[in-house]
């Protein structure tokens, strides 16, 4: 049986993750090969959805992280998908809280059915400084153990007037070894990231891996496992998920939204994240009922999109951040 190349498309909370692989998907000729592994910290997917309209097959594992309360779940996931499909390509796209170390570490376990091509970790070069100070080795956990550096709000950063190559000289600090792409999106194929060699060898680019991941042997086994610690799951309504990691607490929150926003409102509300009113929020995304159509919105800090949506029948909301006031949320959806 043929090994089954791995890509790893990691980014922090609201990075552009599941842009970037509606990019690779338009620019790719055949995608009937490769398998979606589609990583949401909530109860429900909202970026697995918005893939699932591209027309593409996505195995979704909500409710966690991988490296956390679902590893076991990744791990029997990518076997059973090799055992299925045997596809030539598997493309991870983790949660945004999800520690990319454990993640390698988990597919390196499996060094005759898989093999690590790319891990791509998107950097929003609006916030690197400030995600930095704020999650510090967690943060950069994903820049630390990714081959591929790519930037998202590269001209939006520009404008704001931050020295981009401060932020790349940054990086090399944290990660000689990776290549950075220094240049918007549009000045680049995502497809050509994936299939073109790197400088550096395979068997070179594992050795690294290992070295980095404290794995040994050639096998992939840890002297530890790749779980982290386990994540605590409440089924009562709304659903709200806890994630440890280095010191930092991340919850979420899942509301299924029956009321009727304008846009006014919606932005808003948002608006008012900003602020601290709900809670430290670095995340949130879904769709609402609107007055003339439904409406999707996607928030990172003093950054809002709203788009028109297509009538759907169930509307959630996910909220991702730190000290959430649950019930005020609640409230407000």
């Amino acid at each position: 049986m043929k090994k089954t190349k791995i890509n790893i498309v990691s980014g922090f909370l609201g990075s552009g993750k599941t842009s970037f692989i509606k990019k690779l998907i338009k620019e790719s000729d055949d995608f009937s090969k490769t398998v979606i592994i589609e990583n949401e910290f909530g109860e429900v997917s909202i970026d697995g959805t918005i893939l699932e309209r591209e027309g593409l097959s996505v195995r979704e594992i909500n409710a966690g992280c991988i490296c956390c309360s679902v590893a076991g779940d990744f791990a029997s996931s990518i076997n059973d998908i090799k055992k299925a499909f045997d596809p030539d390509k598997i493309l991870i796209e983790p949660s945004g809280v999800g520690k990319l170390s454990d993640i390698k570490a988990i597919c390196l376990k499996y060094p005759d059915l898989f093999e690590i091509n790319r891990s791509i970790t998107i950097v929003d070069a609006s916030k690197y400084f400030m995600y930095k100070v704020n999650f510090g080795d967690f943060y950069l956990d994903q820049i630390k153990n990714s081959d591929t550096i790519v930037f998202s709000r590269y001209s939006q950063a520009k404008e704001a007037g931050i020295d981009i190559g401060e932020i790349i000289r940054d990086l090399k600090k944290e990660n000689d070894q990776a290549q950075l792409v220094d240049s918007e999106w549009d000045g680049f194929k995502a497809r050509d990231l994936i299939d073109t060699r790197m400088n550096t060898s395979k068997e070179e680019r594992l050795k690294t891996a290992q070295d980095r991941l404290g794995l040994f042997n050639g096998h992939g086994h840890r002297d530890q496992g790749a779980h982290g610690d386990q994540g605590e799951h409440h089924d009562s309504a709304p659903s709200h998920n806890h994630h440890h990691h280095s010191g930092d607490e991340f919850s979420s929150l899942t509301l299924n939204v029956d009321k009727v926003f304008s846009r006014n409102e919606i932005k808003d509300i948002l608006l008012a994240f900003d602020t601290g009113l709900y809670g430290s929020i670095v995340r949130a995304k879904g769709s609402i009922p609107g007055l003339v159509t439904d409406l999707e919105f996607d928030y990172v800090p003093q950054e809002i999109v709203i788009r028109d949506l297509e009538k759907i029948k169930d509307h959630h909301v996910v909220i991702i951040g730190k000290d959430l006031n649950s019930e005020a949320l609640s409230k407000v959806f």
